[in-house]
């Protein structure tokens, strides 16, 4: 009798203990998480449950913030990189539309070619260095967001 109540003691002990046990102790970088934007500390360092933005069809997984961080650095050089093209290319319909003009000097053209050759270079440089970060921010985000490492 007294080990059959030893054995239901222990049984009940077991069972409240893992009720007791924190939501929080069952998660794992990358592991599978239920609800968005939640957060965690997990090995001491800030999660949030996202999809990974790396990952096609991605469910719900616990990242490291830096991952989200270096995404949006990604995504806001991919974009400044599009707007400088744009703007070179808006640039360069200026000087055709400038260059059309019938009544400029010889002198003229030839300033008006000097500041084009000029515009240009300095964009090309901007557009280079604005690719360079986001390409760079692209393969810290890749970094960042492998679980594992």
């Amino acid at each position: 009798m007294i080990k059959r109540s030893l054995t239901v003691a222990v049984a009940s002990l077991f069972m409240v203990g893992s009720f007791l046990v924190p939501a929080e102790a069952a998660n794992k970088a990358g592991g599978l998480c239920k609800k968005a934007n939640q957060k965690a500390k997990i090995g001491g360092f800030d999660y949030i449950c996202q999809k990974n933005p790396t990952v096609k069809r991605a469910k719900l997984t616990w990242l490291i913030k830096e991952c989200l961080d270096s995404n949006r650095q990604y995504l806001s050089g991919k974009q400044a990189y599009a707007k400088k093209l744009q703007e070179k290319a808006d640039l360069l319909t200026q000087f055709a539309a400038a260059e059309a003009d019938t009544s400029l000097t010889q002198a003229d053209k030839e300033e008006l070619a000097r500041s084009k050759s000029a515009l240009l270079d300095t964009f090309d440089k901007l557009s280079r260095t604005s690719k360079d970060m986001y390409e760079m921010a692209l393969t810290v985000r890749d970094l960042a967001c492998t679980v594992g490492i």
